[in-house]
């Protein structure tokens, strides 16, 4: 693919390069493509259920957010069908919600979001500072293609970590002075003795 000329917007947009397809010898092959859900079904039959189902104005599944149920309520959407084109681990967070909310469904539980759910919300902050016993150690710089080299191309920008920084960055604690600060799991033994 390159870079097309500009649109009105300014956006370049994708073109394939002609004649620069490449054939290899594979095993598998996994599609990982972005797909939106084909909602074509819902008008074949006006006497069917279907025609309940809500969809969203972009044509996807529209479901409660925190239980993933959409409006009829043994129907459950997560991944691209709720979302439209997205990221994998989105999907894959949506797949366990869902089964969650399956699973209370099939019980004849009431189908209630998780308490005190995150949601993509950012974990508030400790009021804490630092943690006796606790070393705050900063996080790794993710390195990065430089500017120069990122223009007309589709390199990725966020290149991997060093492996002795990503060993570093797995030893870090990834919530310092958020979590950690229960003297009972933090320090079991100066209850004891305290």
């Amino acid at each position: 693919m390159q870079l097309g000329e500009p649109d009105k917007s300014g956006r370049r947009r994708p073109e394939p390069v002609e004649g620069s397809e490449t054939l290899l010898a594979v095993d598998m092959v996994i599609s990982a493509i972005g797909q939106s859900p084909d909602a074509s079904f819902k008008n074949q039959d006006p006497q069917h259920r279907m025609k309940e189902l809500e969809l969203t104005r972009w044509n996807t599944i529209d479901n409660n957010p925190a239980t993933l149920q959409a409006s009829i309520p043994y129907i459950f959407t997560a991944g691209d069908a709720a979302t439209g084109p997205s990221l994998v681990v989105d999907a894959i967070g949506g797949g366990r919600r869902a089964a969650r909310s399956i699973d209370l469904f099939l019980k004849g539980e009431a189908v209630e979001p998780v308490k005190d759910s995150l949601q993509k919300k950012r974990i508030h902050e400790s009021i804490f500072t630092k943690v006796d016993g606790i070393k705050q150690t900063p996080r790794a710089k993710q390195p990065e293609l430089p500017v120069g080299e990122r223009l007309d191309s589709f390199i990725e920008v966020d290149l991997v970590l060093p492996e002795t920084e990503a060993h570093r960055e797995a030893e870090r604690c990834l919530n310092c002075c958020r979590i950690c600060y229960n003297p009972d799991i933090v320090f079991p033994m100066a209850k004891k003795a305290g």
